[in-house]
């Protein structure tokens, strides 16, 4: 019994660790997330956190990450990036390239804002944010 209870808890601190979003907000709790902005707290968002932190260089370090799913009528990407660019950042460079919309924000200390929305199945997006030092 008390195995199933560390089996059972090492999953609910696992699924936490790959859910680092403050309860109704985005962007390491900047602003209020926006409608239709599910936070994704599985496997999937697990795995691309540890695969963008193993892709990181040298001297770079993630301060945090996170991923919603969202319908494609609540997506608003633009719409997005101009609220977080109304709250300090600053806008870098624009990349999009096989059914990925990729946006690079800075902050006032130089850190790095990658936004990006993948278009899933059907008609679900997974955007994920994370904030980058160089």
């Amino acid at each position: 019994m008390n195995s199933v209870a560390a089996v059972v808890g090492l999953l609910l601190v696992s699924s936490a660790l790959a859910c680092p979003v403050k309860k109704g907000f985005i962007a390491g709790g900047l602003m209020p997330a926006p409608a239709g902005y599910l936070p994704k707290c599985d496997d999937w968002a697990a795995s691309s956190k540890q695969g963008l932190q193993s892709s990181l260089g040298t001297g770079q370090k993630m301060s945090w990450f996170e991923m919603f799913s969202v319908d494609a009528k609540a997506l608003k990407f633009d719409n997005l990036i101009t609220q977080l660019t109304k709250r300090g950042y600053t806008f870098v460079m624009k990349s999009d390239y096989s059914g990925v919309l990729g946006r690079r924000l800075r902050d006032k200390s130089g850190r790095f804002l990658d936004v990006s929305a993948r278009k899933m199945e059907g008609n679900k997006y997974f955007v994920s944010l994370s904030l980058i030092k160089f």
